[in-house]
């Protein structure tokens, strides 16, 4: 192993060893100003600080003289604190940029956070020769398995999911009409994917109308009173319901006699108790889709990234090899 790739450091904690409690009294510690003090004290040559939601950690370079039993003694709480060293550092490294570790597999998030965490470093002088090649590398890494193993192409989100059920039962979208029931988290993040498809004809309805007419202030959608709804489920042709009642919102007996025999329906209930009728669904003309189904795909989703994560593990190994010839032409220049 090349002398220099041995002092590699990867220290700190994560969602997957310690509880939020846990990682609370940790991050109470104020690592990131340990760490920086020690920097200012030139016990560490240089730092990166990648702290997220769910992790907080730090790559380092040691100074001589100063070993991981000593950066260990600046804290408290030790607990649940992890220490790699040297190519197992490295590796670990680039199995985040690719999104080995992260809750959804794969994901895009934690490579911009290393991309930001490392410009910050470099922005701030904190970084040093020995890290400057290792999050390159790794940043390197991180686009190259998403853009081979495709990985992202499995959207994951619920609202996406959703998407593609409509998509899959009505085809083609620009011409549709849409009705979202609920101006919720959810209803607005598919709101804002169908106004990203370029669809014009959206209605949406709540139950507080002033809460609709906030939405409307930042898409360009016609609302209703939600008294008014079945007037307009017969003109749309997708009908997307995400109330928080705690009943049924759209019963069969209402809604059946409404619809045109000739045209084909879209319902998709989102809501938890559901708000539409489940006999509606059996109707010929209407596509009834749920919760169920939406986890069910995403489900599949989840299996799927857990192979893609398997089968292109070796861009990994790849990757390290190029890091050890690296630091091997460095080590020959610099005798």
């Amino acid at each position: 192993m090349s002398l220099k790739i041995k002092e590699i450091i990867a220290f700190g904690i994560s969602h997957k060893e310690l509880s939020t409690e846990e990682r609370e009294k940790f991050i109470q510690q104020n690592p990131a100003n340990i760490i920086h003090n020690l920097f200012l004290e030139k016990k560490i040559v240089g730092y990166v600080n990648l702290s997220t939601c769910l992790r907080v950690e730090f790559y380092l370079q040691l100074s001589e003289g100063f070993s991981t039993a000593d950066l260990l003694e600046n804290f408290q709480i030790k607990d649940g604190i992890f220490i790699k060293q040297g190519e197992e550092a490295a590796e670990y490294l680039f199995k985040v940029a690719c999104g080995f570790y992260s809750v959804i597999k794969g994901e895009d998030q934690i490579l911009a956070q290393i991309k930001k965490a490392y410009s910050t470093a470099l922005e701030e002088k904190t970084s040093s020769k020995i890290l400057n090649p290792l999050f390159n590398k790794a940043i390197d890494l991180g686009k190259k398995f998403r853009t081979e193993s495709k990985i992202c192409h499995n959207a994951l989100s619920l609202e996406a999911i959703s998407l593609r059920f409509i998509k899959d039962s009505i085809g083609f979208l620009s011409d549709k009409k849409v009705l979202i029931l609920g101006v919720g988290d959810l209803a607005q993040s598919i709101l804002y994917l169908l106004v990203k498809e370029n669809l014009k004809n959206i209605t949406i309805t709540n139950r507080t109308y002033h809460k609709a007419l906030e939405i409307k202030n930042t898409y360009d959608v016609d609302i209703v009173s939600f008294e008014e709804k079945l007037k307009v489920i017969p003109e749309s042709d997708v009908i997307i319901s995400v109330t928080s009642a705690p009943h049924l919102v759209l019963k069969t007996s209402d809604v059946a006699p409404l619809l045109n025999p000739n045209k084909k329906y879209t319902f998709l209930d989102l809501a938890m108790p559901r708000d539409i009728e489940e006999s509606l669904g059996e109707l010929k003309n209407v596509s009834l889709f749920t919760l169920d189904d939406i986890w069910g795909v995403y489900n599949e989703h989840l299996a799927t990234r857990e192979h893609l994560i398997e089968d292109y593990n070796f861009l990994i190994d790849k990757q390290m090899e190029n890091l050890r010839k690296w630091f091997q032409y460095y080590e020959e220049r610099t005798v």
